[in-house]
């Protein structure tokens, strides 16, 4: 008979009788007069102690009985039988009355002759039996279906566990905690990167990993997914093979919490992207399109019908202003500050006047520390020579630096001490007079009042944002010039592309204000239109065609998405009507925001007092606070403010608020043909028309690219960047989190082809929190 065991702890009793002696001996050899049996009681009591006896060679399974009996305290009058267990949860051999044990024991292999683990098998079982001789044997409880896989593994009829799985797919027990000890798993051996089906997850090493050279590139190149190891390059090579074999545009989109390996997945993506492009014509633009990447974030890459790179196009694409000026805990302001402070030489931070980065309010923060001085400075190096291969001249280099210093004095700024202006070269009672008053203009009169210092402050950090902002755009300009394919200045030719767009994933602070309510909208849209694409729309057409198919049951995000941007109502529309009255505030927005959205369920009011409101997102619900809306969506620059720039003695400040002849010049050509170059499609596309001198205005963003588009979009999760997974089960959530890798696992065995492309889904480390109790510290 086959009976599972109960656990069973070690423990020693003393007593004897019989043909045995009770002992607390240690594991000791045999002294070849009397041997070590070591019997575990499986009674109706809850008994877990052994009893460990020393025995002669010819004591019976009867003495043996008693004498155990004995040593435990239990009942003389009651009946028991001895048991052999070879194996752990494997046969047991009833011994009759006459039988002897120590023969048993002497088959056993020489270590299970000693004291040993009750895990390692090799041990005697004291069981109670009923007056007519059967066992009365006690109710175990069944064991899970992993826990009868080990079992059954274990006594080899099945092969032995994976000690990691590639795929998420392939685990044997799909869920949360699963997954998560698989992706741990595989951290721990330096493999970064899981699929889930067609999904991939990346968790940051922070660290360099030997596996991204050329060869790599090579080694993946024109393989179907999930052949090898999951890799990044994996996802480059299926989207530019997909677009060449299916003649549709492509996009990545790489999604993930600041410090996650966003940025630097993007670069690795572009080098793969451009290094699987033939050669030839293209090996100018591949080195510029490189050579961008510190500034990324959407780029689409222009491809021949043939493979070859033609060129390509930078946007920018949800840039954090308030990042400069506030972050949350433990966060830091933007690398290029650090870069530029921890790598400049001596000469440099004479020239640029450069202080310490804790000397700057901008870049202070509680517990501020930089224990990564060598990688900076070694970063700064990278900086310096990408800005040289998309044609940055030191001129260049040296003004833009100048303007970040600038940046950071201003900060400075408190209103009491004389601060630098030596960095934007205007006149100094002019920043004064900017900084600390406001100019109204009335009918008959102008008036010019002092600010307070609540005022003043947000005067400062306006000024810095926009000038941040403006040096960005013009940047990103330069830099789409150094792309620019002249050849598509003659000649139109049939192009395809793959878009990679790096977005930060579903946020939620302490604090969330616009920013946050822009990103989470963004996320938003990418959520239903993976829902579309992998659920709707493929569900709808296997029912088409009379294809036996177990509808899965997902989240509708529509509602959301509807509440934050549907006309007339949608928060974004109430937002921008606001935005455009002279006396509406932030108080008068959130009002309407609650008269307009009573009663929808995605919309959650706060008490009357709390300037907030509410969202129920796909991922949770996030508070927002109201304060600021409108100045931010509006955005404007003040005019107290472009008046002191376009002061400046350097055309290149000039240049920057584009006021400059030049500059003005240089945005009105670039910008036509830049959004010209946008517009690359399929071949007999025509180009935007032009009259007069204006361009016609061309909607386009990343998200309404993909929108539009009829290919499911590439998408890739980047891991957190705090690799210390904390789960908060204080509420009940659905699973959201993992609809995407149940959806993978479901269709498994389905040998339908994947129309149109390949779809990366999301898995956000914020919503996965919310889901388990138990805490996985993937750091070890």
């Amino acid at each position: 008979m086959s009976v599972r065991d109960g656990a069973a702890t070690m423990a020693t009793n003393t007593s004897g009788g019989g043909g045995g002696v009770g002992g607390g001996e240690a594991a000791n050899p045999q002294d070849g007069r009397s041997y070590l049996l070591q019997i575990y009681p499986r009674l109706a009591a809850d008994s877990t102690a052994c009893c460990c006896l020393r025995v002669e060679k010819d004591v019976t399974a009867a003495s043996v009985i008693s004498d155990a009996a004995s040593a435990l305290g239990l009942d003389s009058s009651r009946l028991f039988v001895l048991a052999e267990v070879k194996e752990c949860g494997g046969e047991e051999w009833v011994l009759e009355s006459g039988d002897l044990p120590v023969q048993r024991l002497l088959l056993w292999p020489r270590r299970a002759q000693e004291k040993h683990p009750q895990s390692l098998g090799f041990y005697f079982l004291l069981q109670e039996s009923n007056r007519d001789g059967t066992i009365q044997y006690i109710h175990l409880p069944a064991l899970s279906k992993e826990q009868e896989a080990q079992r059954l593994a274990a006594r080899g009829f099945l092969p032995p566990p994976q000690d990691d799985f590639a795929d998420l797919c392939n685990l044997p027990v799909l869920a949360e905690d699963s997954i998560l000890d698989n992706l741990r798993t595989r951290f721990h051996k330096k493999k970064i990167y899981t699929y889930a089906g067609s999904i991939l997850i990346a968790i940051n090493p922070f660290k360099f990993l030997p596996i991204y050279n050329p060869k790599y590139v090579k080694m993946y190149e024109n393989h179907q997914l999930g052949k090898l190891e999951p890799h990044i390059f994996a996802i480059a090579d299926v989207a530019y093979y997909a677009m060449l074999r299916k003649r549709v545009n492509q996009c990545i989109v790489i999604s993930g919490e600041s410090g996650s390996g966003k940025t630097q997945s993007t670069n690795f993506l572009i080098h793969c992207l451009t290094a699987l492009s033939q050669k030839g014509y293209a090996s100018g633009v591949e080195r510029t399109i490189l050579g961008a990447g510190p500034v990324l974030e959407f780029i689409q890459v222009n491809y021949l019908e043939s493979g070859v790179v033609r060129g390509a196009v930078v946007e920018k694409y949800l840039l954090e202003k308030s990042r400069l000026v506030s972050r949350e805990e433990n966060e830091r302001n933007y690398h290029v500050f650090y870069y530029l402070l921890m790598g400049a030489s001596e000469d440099e931070r004479k020239e640029f006047k450069l202080l310490a980065p804790g000397d700057y309010i901008y870049l202070k923060q509680q517990n501020f520390r930089i224990e990564d001085e060598e990688d900076l400075r070694h970063d700064f190096e990278r900086l310096q020579q990408a800005m040289e291969m998309v044609g940055f001249l030191s001129a260049t280099k040296k003004q833009i630096f100048s303007v970040l210093s600038a940046i950071l004095y201003l900060g400075n700024v408190t209103y009491s001490n004389k601060t630098n202006e030596e960095g934007l070269n205007v006149k100094e009672e002019l920043l004064v007079e900017a900084l600390t008053k406001r100019k109204t203009v009335t009918v008959n009169d102008k008036l010019i009042l002092p600010y307070s210092q609540s005022e003043a402050i947000t005067a400062r950090d306006s000024m810095a944002k926009s000038l941040y902002s403006a040096l960005f755009d013009w940047i990103v300009l330069r830099i789409n010039h150094a792309l620019l394919n002249k050849r598509d200045m003659k000649e139109s030719v049939p192009c395809l592309s793959i878009g990679v767009l790096d977005i930060f994933g579903f946020e939620d602070f302490e604090t969330n204000s616009f920013e946050q309510f822009c990103i989470n909208y963004a996320n938003e849209q990418l959520q239903y239109y993976f829902n579309q694409h992998i659920f709707k729309l493929e569900q709808e057409e296997y029912q088409a065609e009379g294809i036996t198919w177990h509808n899965i049951d997902y989240t509708d995000n529509v509602g959301c998405i509807h509440l934050i941007s549907r006309k007339p109502t949608g928060l974004l529309y109430l937002l921008d009507e606001e935005s455009n009255f002279p006396h509406a505030t932030d108080v008068t927005l959130l009002a309407k925001f609650k008269q307009q959205h009573q009663g929808n369920k995605y919309f959650v009011p706060t008490s009357v007092m709390e300037p907030a409101f509410v969202i129920r997102h796909f991922a949770g619900m996030v508070k927002y606070q109201i304060k600021d809306f409108r100045e931010k969506n509006t955005d404007h620059m003040r005019p107290d403010i472009v008046a002191l720039l376009r002061s400046s003695e350097r055309a290149f400040v000039r240049q920057l608020i584009g006021t400059d002849p030049v500059a003005m010049f240089r945005w009105g050509i670039l910008r036509a043909t830049i959004r010209g170059m946008a517009a690359f499609n399929l071949a007999g596309r025509r180009w935007a028309t032009k009259t007069a001198g204006v361009v016609r205005p061309i909607s386009r963003t990343p998200l309404g690219e993909l929108q539009r588009s009829n290919t499911p979009v590439e998408k890739m999760y980047k891991g957190a960047s705090m690799l210390d997974f904390s789960f908060d089960h204080s509420e009940e959530r659905p699973l959201e989190a993992f609809e995407d890798i149940f959806a993978s696992y479901e269709r498994r065995g389905n040998t339908t082809e994947w129309l149109g492309g390949l779809f990366l889904g999301c898995l956000f480390v914020e919503r996965l929190k919310r889901h388990q109790e138990v805490e996985y510290k993937l750091c070890g």
